[in-house]
């Protein structure tokens, strides 16, 4: 009996409530997924006439509005000066961020250089995880902390990384998971960047013999 006492002392969150919230969340990530899908759909119609650089911004700005980040960053390998260094951002406050977000390309164990050595889309549920703090860079600490979740998008063209989509999530957004349909959609994006920067690529090995 004090068992059973002892439930009822629990507050229950009315079901109907929840159910209605997780209508709400259900239709927010449909329509999100829509405009990715919208966006592919573009992307795959300019692929043979766009530059890396459009393909990017227009990748960036599809991520950024489909997932609802709250910033949105494109960081582009710069091979002469051995850096990754930011290039197109979306969100409050991220194009006074621009000048700070660049790093060494030289391999470190933080969570980035995994990403793009490893060449998979990374989702981080919980950043703030002190378990985690070790495999977070210096220069995302110094600029990017009140992320609570992100994704990283790596870029690589034959073989070699070119770059990475990032996009976060701060505490005004609910906790999140990414679906399996979501992290498709995303690798699709991510193949279409690479395909326009490796076309591009080849066309300047072609001129360069000519």
């Amino acid at each position: 009996v004090v068992a059973a006492n002892d439930l009822t002392i629990a507050p229950l969150s009315r079901p109907a409530e929840r159910r209605a919230k997780a209508l709400a969340k259900t239709r927010q990530r449909a329509a999100g997924n829509e405009i990715l899908l919208s966006g592919l759909s573009d992307m795959r119609d300019m692929l043979d006439t766009a530059s890396p650089g459009q393909m990017v911004q227009i990748a960036l700005e599809t991520v950024y509005k489909g997932l609802d980040f709250s910033r949105a960053v494109a960081f582009v390998r710069n091979r002469k000066d051995n850096q990754y260094a930011a290039k197109i951002s979306f969100g409050d406050g991220t194009k006074d961020l621009l000048n700070a977000l660049t790093f060494d390309d030289a391999y470190e164990p933080n969570v980035f250089h995994a990403a793009l050595n490893s060449d998979r889309v990374i989702f981080i549920e919980n950043a703030r995880d002190a378990k985690f703090a070790a495999k977070l860079p210096l220069w995302w600490t110094a600029s990017l902390a009140e992320a609570r979740s992100f994704v990283i998008l790596p870029l690589s063209a034959n073989g070699q990384p070119a770059g990475f989509l990032y996009g976060d999530w701060d505490d005004s957004f609910p906790p999140i998971q990414l679906s399996q349909t979501e992290f498709s959609l995303l690798n699709d994006l991510r193949m279409l960047v690479v395909r326009a920067v490796e076309r591009r690529h080849a066309q300047e090995v072609v001129g360069s013999r000519v």
